[in-house]
């Protein structure tokens, strides 16, 4: 019985989540989709058919132990089929100069940046549960362990998407504190990280016009402050 309450319980926090979000997707682009589609709901139920897509598919992946998860033969196909989506993504057609998406006609898109995060909470639970006792062998566990996460990102920022790696190298971060990683190790990681980044946000036009533009939007309501960009 207490099982089923906490799931009830988790389950109503995630649909709350979801609801709040489709209000902001409706709230957001109620008035393009009316100037531009003739009605102000397409988005939003587009929008509210993959969230119940979401829903059930949360509740599938529940109901698995997820010790069945800490498998080779689940962890490292997962890893395998991603970077290889990952990679793929550069074979398709452009949109908005980014290549971010895999098509699959005109029945839906997909970004395999997406999928990554959780491949990365996967892999990382798999490989450091053996090496807790090992987290100062920078060779044999911190380098192993960020290869895969440093080598998804740099395909994501290729792309370009910047805000997505830098979420997937703080899953790493994260996983890696859990695991109980020493604070030099992130010292290093943000040492060399911050070029990367200052080059990334000041040294790309459009990232730079965003951030002026969020600093000061009245500067330029029309242009700059009203950037639409899936960039």
């Amino acid at each position: 019985m207490a099982k089923r309450v906490g799931w009830t319980s988790g389950s109503s926090e995630w649909s709350a989540a979801v609801l709040f979000g489709l209000v902001m997707v409706f709230s957001a682009s109620a008035v393009m989709a009316q100037s531009t589609l003739g009605s102000p709901y397409p988005y939003v139920v587009k929008q509210a058919v993959w969230a119940v897509l979401g829903l059930l598919a949360m509740v599938v992946l529940m109901r698995v132990d997820y010790r069945r998860y800490n498998n080779p033969k689940v962890v490292f196909p997962a890893v395998a089929i991603t970077m290889l989506m990952l990679v793929g993504v550069f074979a398709m057609k452009d949109s908005h100069n980014t290549h971010r998406w895999v098509r699959f006609g005109d029945l839906f898109t997909f970004q395999p940046s997406e999928l990554a995060k959780p491949v990365l909470v996967l892999f990382l639970a798999y490989f450091l549960q053996t090496r807790i006792h090992q987290m100062d062998d920078w060779k044999g566990t911190i380098l192993r362990a960020v290869a895969v996460p440093l080598l998804f990102a740099a395909l994501i920022l290729k792309e370009p998407d910047l805000g997505t790696g830098m979420v997937c190298m703080a899953v790493t971060a994260l996983m890696l504190y859990l695991a109980g990683a020493r604070t030099k190790y992130f010292a290093i990681g943000a040492a060399a990280a911050a070029p990367v980044l200052y080059f990334m946000l000041f040294h790309v036009a459009f990232r730079r016009a965003r951030m002026l533009a969020f600093v000061n939007p009245e500067a330029d309501p029309g242009g700059a402050g009203f950037i639409f960009c899936s960039r």
